[in-house]
């Protein structure tokens, strides 16, 4: 498969706004679309998308809303067909499972002090990197547990502890928080850690661990829930590290249960701890993919569609954190969100409509699971049978990639699974980026966003990307001041001539069947077709 073809005229000058002067050379659809792609207006888009306002774009929240009427007004402005249950927008009508702080109480007694901590004062749960690491999710109540101080940071206490000490007893001690840790290797460090001293305190049953907070008098209280399709089980976005074989854990943000807690010897104390905390609530949500649709041109090949997405959300706030404490996600994935909604604009603008249509959308949740992607896997808005490839789009601004610059460079997952690798790699030479596969990293991160979710219902779906990880990946400091944005519109350039490409010929990709890896996909696939692909 090509791109499109290679006038004969003579060369012309190219404008400031295209990229190399070979793009002068394309046929004059072809050149209308890289030219009317702009770095000013990929960072008006992306700078909106990523500001303080969204809040960090978690699912669900104001700001993924917020985010959510912004792409579909440029859906809408862009002249795309709205084929969504509800105009722009595909809803799924799922609950928030929340903790019940009705009715909550915590007491310390000890050392001839009490401490009465509100809810507002604790946090049940503690996510990050799209992650839960723990969540208390069921009723606690006892009256009157013992007491026992540890350092966390002891590891031969922790080795010497036997389960008559603690079981049916408060841990008390002060594990540090991961958040505030700006390096991954050390964040992930101070993770297993945790992990592996809730397991410790889980099998001397222990019946609950509270950590002191120094830094901060309010906790996530009841936290921002967790998402739950009533129509799939397990329970959706379960990312999470939590174990029924954890002790539960509660952090106490008060400052005198920290006074209490440093006076404390270590060891078995004297005194009492009192809880109350109910059983979670469930509340309706409704959570949405922005979907907007260019009809195509060709009179059969119209009725077959090239999906170009992106996922909208991130990882929302950390309410407790002093300073800044929003996870902007400029780069991850407010770039490929702003790219799906510039080459929606540029794709509407043109004279003569790709001969197949083009399904321009953003998920929700792909932090937390794929949630967004697996939904509209489900309950797809254009048959499945009849989509011929996704084209999905994740981290495509920044150039600082943790290995070294990435500059005029893209890599596709997956990339010999399909022929969309092939595809993509031909349009990058033509707009002047290098699309190749990564030899780590290409499979490996195939299933690490949401192209998995489609091709698992048959559909040769990738994702592109100039970044794997980068030096803020799942930081508080993935801002949109950070992006590159001439080369993030290089990049969109190539993707638009690749999708061009995949949209115009009356052939679809195909999946590789000499790739074993494939053979799930094949099989999805001949499934949707009758036994054929």
């Amino acid at each position: 498969m090509t791109v499109e073809g290679v006038q004969r005229a003579p060369r012309r000058r190219t404008p400031p706004t295209q990229t190399p002067a070979r793009t002068a050379r394309l046929a004059p659809r072809a050149a209308a679309l890289l030219g009317s792609i702009s770095a000013e207006s990929l960072r008006g888009h992306l700078s909106f998308l990523a500001s303080d306002a969204l809040e960090g774009r978690n699912t669900p929240s104001r700001g993924l809303d917020i985010a959510a009427e912004y792409i579909a007004a440029q859906f809408r402005r862009a002249g795309l067909e709205a084929v969504g249950d509800d105009r722009y927008f595909q809803t799924a009508r799922w609950l928030v499972r929340e903790r019940n702080l009705e009715g909550f109480a915590l007491n310390i007694e000890s050392g001839g002090q009490a401490v009465g901590v509100t809810g507002e004062q604790v946090s049940l749960s503690l996510e990050s990197g799209g992650r839960t690491l723990f969540s208390v999710d069921t009723p606690l109540a006892f009256e009157r547990a013992g007491i026992f101080k540890i350092d966390y940071a002891d590891a031969a206490a922790l080795d010497a502890l036997k389960a008559e000490q603690v079981e049916g007893k408060v841990v008390l001690t002060e594990i540090p928080d991961l958040r505030r840790e700006r390096e991954r290797a050390r964040r992930t460090a101070i993770y297993d850690a945790q992990r592996k001293f809730l397991a410790r305190m889980g099998a001397l049953k222990a019946a609950l661990v509270l950590s002191v907070e120094r830094t901060t008098t309010r906790g996530g209280g009841r936290g921002t829930g967790r998402l739950r399709d009533p129509d799939a089980t397990p329970m959706a976005g379960a990312r999470s590290a939590s174990s029924s074989s954890n002790a539960p854990l509660i952090i106490v943000h008060n400052a005198d249960a920290l006074k209490l807690y440093d006076a404390l010897p270590a060891g078995a104390n004297a005194g009492a701890v009192t809880l109350r905390l109910q059983e979670p609530s469930e509340t309706p949500v409704g959570v949405r993919n922005v979907v907007g649709l260019l009809r195509g041109s060709d009179p059969v090949l119209k009725e077959t569609y090239v999906i170009v997405s992106a996922h909208y959300d991130h990882l929302g706030m950390l309410p407790n954190l002093q300073g800044d404490n929003i996870y902007n996600g400029a780069n991850d994935d407010g770039s490929g969100t702003a790219t799906v909604v510039e080459l929606a604009s540029v794709f509407g603008a043109l004279k003569e409509r790709p001969k197949r249509s083009i399904l321009f959308m953003t998920f929700f949740g792909e932090e937390k699971g794929l949630l967004g992607s697996r939904y509209y896997g489900r309950h797809p808005l254009v048959p499945i049978a009849q989509t011929v490839a996704q084209v999905n789009l994740e981290q495509v601004g920044r150039t600082d990639d943790s290995t070294g610059p990435q500059v005029s460079t893209a890599s596709v997952t997956g990339f010999d699974y399909s022929d969309v690798g092939e595809i993509l790699r031909a349009a990058g030479e033509r707009a002047g980026v290098r699309v190749y596969k990564h030899e780590r990293n290409s499979d490996a991160f195939f299933g690490r966003s949401d192209n998995q979710s489609l091709a698992d219902e048959g559909v040769p779906a990738h994702t592109l990307g100039v970044t794997f990880e980068f030096p803020d990946y799942h930081g508080l400091e993935d801002e949109w001041e950070k992006i590159d944005f001439p080369n993030m519109a290089k990049v969109a350039r190539a993707v638009a001539l690749g999708v061009l490409s995949i949209a115009d010929n009356p052939q679809p990709p195909r999946w590789n069947e000499a790739n074993p890896k494939t053979a799930p996909y094949v099989k999805a696939w001949r499934a949707r077709q009758g036994g054929k692909q």
